[in-house]
């Protein structure tokens, strides 16, 4: 079982740094479960505008400079990325805990060298999962990444840890 390549387009270049309270801010995740509630405060912090403009793209992918997801290791943080409809997040390098919390949830997390300073918002990238491969379909450009073990696909692609235990009986 391999994920799909997938088509969408950039729909935010987000800095270096970003922790997770800029994700989701921990004055809202720490009193409120209900997940559609702390959606809408997705990145409002650095960008106000982020859930009103990924409810209007379709197929939309962040792209990160390093060091993405720093701070809490809370899945709020990726649960509200993939709740705005995001299906992959692109970045230099990964909180490792965000990463590992990216498949645990049913995101694709992608490391990539250099992606923030090759891609641009609005740009479509066509994502090869089982290749680790990038293309540019707005420039031309293409770049690699370590492909995904075939597991964390297989995470992906059942929606996430939770429902790949659940569809599976458990794990071997």
């Amino acid at each position: 079982m391999t994920l799909e390549p997938i088509t969408g387009k950039v729909l935010r270049i987000v800095p270096q740094d970003a922790d997770t309270d800029e994700v989701i801010s921990g004055k809202y995740k720490y009193d409120e479960l209900d997940l559609s509630k702390l959606t809408v405060r997705t990145f409002e912090s650095i960008d106000p505008d982020y859930y009103t403009d990924s409810k209007h793209a379709e197929n939309p992918i962040i792209v990160t400079a390093s060091n993405f997801g720093c701070g809490s290791s809370r899945e709020q943080a990726p649960q509200v990325i993939a709740a705005c409809g995001v299906g992959c997040a692109i970045t230099e390098s990964f909180a490792c805990i965000v990463y590992r919390n990216g498949f645990n949830i049913g995101l694709s997390p992608i490391e990539c060298s250099g992606i923030a300073e090759d891609v641009h918002k609005d740009d479509e990238l066509r994502i090869d999962f089982e290749n680790g491969s990038i293309a540019n379909v707005t420039t031309g450009a293409e770049c690699g990444f370590s492909p995904i073990p075939k597991f964390m696909q297989e995470l992906r692609k059942s929606g996430g840890l939770l429902k790949y235990l659940k569809e599976n009986g458990g794990y071997e």
